[in-house]
């Protein structure tokens, strides 16, 4: 009898995780979509380009749909057998709801160990990939990724600030550029940007604005213009580089061990040094020999503040290790309080998909604020990414407790 059980629940788990995960991937692409399109449409990138982009980016959306897809599975198919009477038939005849819940527990189990696998080499692989991709994009084209409110180098010679930007009209405003060559600083409240990629320019032709120059150490000339056009040369070569450095979302288990070590050794060496300063200070007071004091202070500032940006960098590091086990481990919690929340609530479809989309977007915010705790150092890089499973694995415990002994405190609220 368990083992026909066990192809139904089988059979019946697996095409609501595959529609859910690509449903729910697809919602997820849907915003990267939209600015892909842009790149393509707007900033001119080639097809081929902008699917590399889309098929790196797209292991990041799978880490985080692919859990969910599994709780939304779980809900639906444990919410339509409880609809169908299926499960109380199941626990009449004798079978505990544990039993009913082993082939749902024992995929997710088997899944979870492919993600592990896949959060350690293929996730930072792709993010590194992707980051890559990204940077070689903006040298490519500097011209219409100028950022607003920040002063660019991206063109050799100039230094350049926008101060707004419509890029659907081509116009910019609060322009300033700085001609470090000659000398010669442009301001302009308003003007316009084309770029002309036959002839590798970009033009900015600006309106009713100032040109300063110093002409020799003593000499200034300022002139007032009503229409300035200024040619610079435009890079639109994609340069393709392969970069070594790697951030804390590119890294797998190793190389993250190694960077939490290297940088928890750094905090000791610091923390030390700030104790010998503070320490030789102090004797040098006692002693009366102050004329070294402001040198101690100064130096304990500054080691404080190396020490604190450490710091940050170490949690960082802590976070991304800790973050690929436990979005890998929240697989089987999902199916802890998928299961017995399925049955409780007695609701598969769209009801099911809903409930299983709310409780992930909880557990989820549950993961972000971890991740902020932890990066403000209020609390600790372990906990914070592990205290959201505790809290939904005693949840779930709960709710299977209920399930078993069939009470359910859910299932009055919809009679």
């Amino acid at each position: 009898m368990i083992r026909i059980v066990d192809r139904y629940f089988l059979k019946e788990f697996i095409p609501p995780f595959f529609f859910s995960m690509i449903a729910l991937t697809f919602i997820l692409l849907m915003n990267e979509l939209f600015r892909l399109i842009d790149l393509f449409v707007r900033k001119g990138l080639p097809v081929a380009v902008v699917g590399q982009i889309l098929i790196y980016t797209l292991p990041l959306i799978l880490s985080y749909t692919a859990p969910m897809a599994i709780l939304v599975a779980i809900v639906m198919t444990f919410g339509r057998a409880a609809q169908d009477n299926e499960i109380l038939a199941l626990k009449t005849s004798g079978l505990p709801f544990v039993s009913i819940m082993r082939t749902p527990f024992m995929i997710t189990a088997v899944f979870m160990l492919l993600l592990v696998f896949f959060n350690n080499y293929v996730l930072p692989e792709s993010n590194h990939r992707v980051r890559n991709l990204m940077l070689d994009v903006t040298r490519k084209r500097p011209a219409v990724r100028l950022p607003e409110g920040i002063f660019t180098n991206d063109f050799p010679g100039y230094t350049i600030y926008i101060g707004k930007k419509d890029e659907r009209h081509s116009r910019i405003y609060d322009v300033t550029i700085y001609n470090a060559r000659d000398g010669m600083l442009v301001t302009a409240p308003k003007g316009e940007l084309k770029s002309f990629e036959e002839e590798n320019i970009l033009r900015f032709t600006l309106y009713n604005g100032e040109l300063h120059q110093l002409v020799d150490s003593v000499t200034y000339q300022r002139t007032h213009f009503d229409k300035q056009i200024l040619n610079m040369k435009l890079d639109t070569e994609l340069v393709r580089k392969e970069r070594t450095y790697r951030g804390e979302n590119e890294l797998n288990i190793g190389g993250l061990e190694e960077k939490i070590n290297e940088h928890q050794q750094k905090v000791l060496d610091l923390r030390n040094d700030i104790d010998r300063i503070g320490k030789k200070a102090i004797k040098n007071y006692v002693r009366g020999n102050i004329a070294n004091l402001d040198r101690a202070i100064f130096e304990i500032e500054r080691k404080v503040r190396t020490l604190d940006g450490t710091t940050r960098k170490l949690a960082r590091y802590q976070v991304s290790f800790y973050k690929k086990f436990s979005l890998a481990f929240a697989c089987l919690v999902f199916v802890i309080i998928g299961a017995p929340l399925g049955y409780l609530f007695r609701r598969g479809g769209i009801a099911g998909i809903l409930a299983g989309v709310m409780l992930f977007s909880s557990y989820y915010i549950l993961v972000i604020a971890g991740e902020e705790f932890a990066d403000r150092r209020n609390f600790s890089a372990f906990w914070g990414m592990w205290l959201p499973n505790i809290i939904l694995f005693v949840i779930g415990i709960y709710l299977f407790l209920l399930a078993e002994l069939d009470r359910s405190p859910i299932r009055k609220l919809f009679k």
